[in-house]
């Protein structure tokens, strides 16, 4: 009877009870190459939704090999376009040239968005040294553009952000699209560990400018955004190469990547996001002595604000009009997972059933878009939620 009545004090504890659902109005599989499966291992399927609704999605696919031990038979990099309502659109092939592991490609980095021009950018980085050591001229990194029709019409190799350095690979995962059809990336790059990194490319696949790496190792870029007047802001974490001492730092840039401020912040977080009101960070439980929270922010760095947040792991965070919108876990090992919706002040607007979810995209018309796997990670499918 202790047990019972400990299971059900647990349940009702928990956030997934108690909260509003949203409504699902769209649910379209994912479909697989033939004789291949998806896979949601590594850089798995990412999202992005154009002004009309029209969905793309970047997803990953392999052949399983005959003992399913060795590299896979074949790997894939497929871009999918959806309308609103779910019907197939293009489907399109990138001629990717990484190196193979049991499930797929073996990458860092992988990512998508559509420029105002209504063609897509892929931005794609692989970790497979080996394949570039001998032959120095072949990058790790590529950028694929892809036309609106689903043509594929440049693959550019990306240089290392150190020269020299051909090992060294990006490790991203922030892709935003800018006014002038360029591609803004942001995370990190080195050997693993890696140093923060910004950049931006223009339609050709050139690298137009750079921000960092940064001094030291480990870093990394935790929230990148564009203003409406062009500028960029990150909430980077960066080590001094002194000190060897962990800084966060809000970094203000210009449209043309020279740096107009650098302020020092003391608050963690795993993800952030720009909101009007400034930057949003989300304190998970393993960051804390105390309890998960958002932590507002404002420009010179000070805490605005700060409110209790129920989940113990933020994965993915992003702004939501004066709100966010969040890929959360009940703890840093996962599972059960949710996508929430939810004001700065901590207070939930609705949960969705338990998911295992990759991707969050707000589309023109307020609603959620999301990638969604299955518990073996084999099998996905565009979901769009609406509030209740």
């Amino acid at each position: 009877m202790r047990l019972s009545i400990g299971l059900a004090l647990s349940l009702l504890c928990s956030p997934a009870l108690a909260q509003p659902q949203p409504r699902i109005v769209l649910d379209v599989p994912l479909p697989p190459p033939p004789e291949h499966q998806l896979s949601g291992l590594g850089p798995p399927g990412r999202l992005a939704v154009g002004p009309d609704g029209t969905h793309y999605v970047l997803a990953t696919s392999f052949k399983p090999s005959a003992d399913g031990i060795l590299p896979a038979a074949d790997a894939r990099v497929e871009i999918m376009a959806f309308t609103r309502d779910g019907k197939a659109g293009y489907r399109a092939m990138l001629p990717v040239q990484a190196g193979i592991g049991k499930r797929g490609f073996d990458a860092a980095s992988l990512g998508v968005a559509l420029l105002p021009n209504s063609e897509t950018m892929v931005f794609l980085s692989s970790s497979n040294n080996s394949m570039a050591m001998p032959q120095r001229e072949r990058s790790l990194t590529s950028i694929y553009r892809v036309s609106a029709a689903g043509s594929v019409v440049r693959s550019t190799p990306v240089a290392p952000a150190v020269p020299g350095s051909p090992a060294s690979f990006y490790r991203t995962k922030f892709y935003l699209p800018t006014s002038d059809n360029g591609l803004l990336v942001g995370g990190g790059f080195g050997p693993d560990p890696f140093n923060w990194w910004i950049g931006k490319f223009d339609t050709e696949g050139r690298r137009v400018w750079q921000a960092g790496p940064g001094p030291g190792m480990p870093e990394d870029v935790y929230g990148l955004a564009l203003r409406p007047d062009g500028s960029i802001s990150a909430a980077v974490q960066e080590i001094q190469a002194i000190q060897q001492l962990s800084q966060w730092y809000i970094v203000q840039l210009g449209h043309d990547g020279t740096q107009q401020g650098k302020v020092p912040f003391t608050t963690a977080g795993t993800s952030f996001a720009l909101t009007p009101g400034g930057w949003v960070s989300a304190v998970s439980e393993f960051q804390t002595a105390g309890s998960p929270a958002l932590v507002r922010l404002d420009a010179n760095g000070n805490v605005a604000s700060s409110a209790p947040w129920t989940y113990g792991q933020t994965r993915r965070m992003i702004a939501d009009g004066n709100g966010i919108v969040a890929i959360v876990c009940n703890t840093i090992d996962g599972p059960p997972c949710w996508i929430v919706r939810a004001g700065t002040d901590g207070k939930v607007r609705w949960q969705s059933q338990p998911v295992n979810a990759t991707d969050i995209v707000r589309t023109p018309d307020g609603q959620i878009a999301a990638i969604l796997w299955s518990a073996d990670l084999l099998s996905s499918r565009l979901v769009r939620f609406a509030d209740p």
